[in-house]
């Protein structure tokens, strides 16, 4: 499953990197608070640590990628209430929940 770490850790990164740049972008917009924003920084720089660890095939990878991708569903789903109190968090979380869990898959085939 080598080919699957190529396509796999590439797009872990591209998520985290995705994270990381809009936690400022989103302060400045005043959409964030600023330890929201640093929160979502912070989990996006897990999800690049989680996507070299995936890279370099270390047994680490799947707890950081499940840590990372865990603190980017609590604080979407924390921030989606207290911006839309009336609204239903779950069919936003619904997709990210399966991106969740593919990316957990094939970095558990990755490293089975």
């Amino acid at each position: 499953m080598d080919l699957v770490r190529f396509i796999v850790a590439p797009f872990i990164a591209l998520y985290g990197l995705l994270a990381l740049l809009a936690g400022p972008q989103q302060w400045r917009r005043q959409k964030l608070s600023t330890a929201a924003a640093n929160a979502l920084m912070l989990a996006g720089l897990i999800l690049l640590v989680a996507s070299y660890l995936v890279w370099s095939r270390s047994p680490w990878a799947l707890g950081v990628l499940a840590a990372g991708l865990l603190s980017m569903h609590v604080l979407t789903a924390m921030n989606q209430r207290r911006n839309h109190p009336q609204a239903s968090v779950w069919p936003a979380q619904a997709r990210r929940l399966l991106l969740s869990a593919g990316f957990l898959l094939l970095v558990y085939l990755t490293l089975a």
